[in-house]
């Protein structure tokens, strides 16, 4: 499995009053992880979006953290794809910093018509990017 990996300084933003990363903003950097790989899929936010009216709505989103991140640490975040379904996509994150495993991530992301709101099959370039990415059986 081909994966995206990046990582970021842990900010005051990031924060609660005790210093520790509140949980909510993990979420955002999640969306965040997936929508720089779509721009890496060639299939940018705003362009399907605003451009073709299509979107990736999170379906379903299971979490686990497992350690606290404090301000000023390095959070290195992973995301592989798991499966690739008809309309749907089933990704994998890691939060960690250093060796130590923060946070888990199970998502699944639907490709949808903005204007009816009901699920479609990914289109071809789409699905043939992400099951590049996603490795061989996806």
């Amino acid at each position: 499995m081909n994966t995206l990996s990046r990582n970021i300084v842990v900010r005051f933003e990031h924060c609660d009053a005790a210093g520790i990363m509140f949980y909510p903003r993990f979420f955002a950097l999640v969306n965040e992880m997936v929508e720089d790989w779509f721009a890496e899929l060639g299939h940018p936010f705003a362009a399907l979006h605003v451009g073709e009216r299509k979107g990736v709505p999170t379906v379903r989103m299971e979490s686990e953290f497992v350690s606290a991140v404090r301000m000023g640490e390095t959070l290195s975040q992973v995301m592989g794809v798991e499966h690739v379904g008809r309309s749907s996509c089933a990704l994998k994150h890691i939060a960690s910093v250093g060796d130590r495993i923060v946070a888990r991530f199970d998502q699944t992301i639907v490709y949808a018509d903005l204007e009816s709101m009901r699920a479609e099959p990914w289109p071809d370039a789409l699905r043939a990017a992400i099951s590049r990415f996603a490795g061989a059986g996806s």
